[in-house]
């Protein structure tokens, strides 16, 4: 399954993104369908939702924050980069793994995608034994041989076990027989013992239960349960991308009409012929059986309306179905939108955050004391506070709002656009709609912010 999420995560689905139409002659041609590559972007939205530059990470004291500052973001492992990468892939994946170990003196964090981790050592969802596949390449041509390294991590008792196998083959599609790791790699400990009160792994996964493999401990794609989804929206998409090559203007005449026609001969009695129809403008279309009509203007009506809002209603499904509510995706025809709207302590978008922010701050705090381990930080307590600048207070927000209207900083619309959350076209129907009501309960032309004057700076009354 992780290889379907991964191609999907890429943008690219090749049972589905490539098909064949059947022409009106019989024949068959290709055809790429469009996409919106929501999977991509809904990882990369978890990514930001969950983790920014303002995330604060303290130990007890200044001096050693300092030296866990440093490791973290030292040129090798460039943590302010390299991590909400990975956190995305996370997403597509559902596994990630970090790796933390020594070389030159240095502490090296790797961070591994779950397309390449077997887990071989579990208790129900906690595991303690994996194993890491990496792969290089020598040679070129028919001399070319695949070097496939199996490296096993072990955690138990308090014992970091680390040991490698070594596989070479002639296929890219097989691992090949087993050989000499330290022939290879004289200068690698093979196998490694550590005594330590910290695994030098930690395993990243969604707090999501995985209901296509329930006995298995790897984690599940956010985009799992979604494909469906993503077909209908890329599917919708691609006929509204199609809409304005099939819909365009087309001028139909007959086709003696496009051929060139003799009007006369130049002084080397050459004959010279005009054409009446610009054979580059795509309007025209020459077919039989227009003898002496006249030429006919075909303007077909664009739905495009009717598009937008059917991939609006997908993308609502999608929002809500990996937790972040309805309306955080809105598709103008123009492109596509993240939400603007405030996310306040009781949406679906917050709930989401906070439920994923555990399993994070859990590997999250194993890293960091296996970092101040093996760099000798001495510490008494790990501090890791998310950022939460994103969670507002709607009625504060409202009320700002409210102060800005009556300030005649802003118009009626703009409040109900932005401080409301209504759709443009939701605005106009309100408006009306509290005009029809004015009517029957109060004169005719009394602003419905107020019972004085129809001005824009007519006074809210906040609550």
């Amino acid at each position: 399954m992780m290889a379907i999420w991964k191609q999907w995560y890429r943008g690219n689905v090749n049972d589905f993104h490539y098909y064949n139409v059947k022409k009106v002659d019989g024949t068959t041609c290709k055809k790429e369908r469009r996409t919106l590559n929501m999977p991509k972007k809904v990882c990369e939205d978890f990514s930001k939702l969950e983790w920014s530059e303002n995330v604060d990470i303290k130990l007890n004291n200044k001096k050693s924050t300092e030296q866990l500052l440093n490791t973290l973001n030292s040129k090798e492992n460039n943590f302010n980069v390299n991590f909400p990468s990975f956190l995305e892939k996370v997403y597509a994946l559902g596994t990630g793994v970090t790796i933390e170990y020594k070389k030159d003196g240095k502490t090296i964090i790797d961070f591994i995608d779950g397309d390449v981790v077997l887990p071989y050592k579990y208790t129900n969802s906690y595991i303690y034994g994996l194993i890491t596949v990496s792969r290089t390449i020598k040679g070129i041509g028919s001399k070319k041989k695949y070097y496939t390294v199996l490296t096993y991590h072990e955690y138990e008792n308090n014992k970091y076990i680390k040991y490698y196998e070594l596989y070479v083959s002639s296929s890219e599609n097989t691992l090949g027989k087993e050989k000499d790791f330290a022939k290879l790699y004289p200068n690698i400990q093979n196998p490694e013992f550590i005594e330590t009160n910290y695994p030098r792994f930690q395993v990243w996964k969604l707090p999501i239960a995985n209901n296509f493999d329930t006995d298995s401990p790897m984690g599940l794609s956010i985009l799992a349960n979604q494909i469906d989804k993503f077909k209908n929206i890329d599917t919708k998409y691609d006929s509204f991308d199609r809409e304005f090559v099939l819909g365009k203007r087309r001028i139909l005449v007959d086709q003696t009409a496009v051929k060139k026609q003799a009007t006369g001969v130049d002084s080397n009695d050459n004959i010279i012929y005009a054409s009446y129809f610009d054979a580059e403008d795509e309007a025209y279309v020459a077919i039989k059986g227009m003898d002496n009509q006249p030429i006919k203007d075909i303007d077909f009506t664009l739905r495009t309306q009717e598009h937008i809002d059917a991939i609006n209603t997908e993308l609502n499904y999608l929002s809500a179905g990996v937790g972040l509510g309805t309306g955080f995706y809105r598709f103008d025809g123009n492109g596509l939108k993240t939400a603007t709207e405030v996310v306040s302590e009781n949406s679906d978008t917050y709930r989401t955050k906070v439920h994923h922010q555990i399993p994070i701050y859990d590997c999250l705090y194993d890293l960091i004391s296996a970092i101040c381990e093996m760099e000798n930080i001495k510490y008494k307590e790990i501090s890791i506070t998310f950022d939460d600048s994103i969670i507002q207070d709607e009625d504060a927000l409202i009320k700002r709002g409210v102060d800005l209207y009556n300030a005649g900083l802003i118009s009626k619309e703009k409040f109900m656009s932005k401080y409301l959350h209504y759709e443009e076209s939701e605005v106009k129907d309100e408006l009306e709609k509290i005009k029809e009501d004015k009517k029957i309960i109060q004169p005719e032309g009394l602003d419905f912010f107020s019972m004085n004057n129809t001005n824009d700076n007519d006074k809210v009354q906040s609550s």
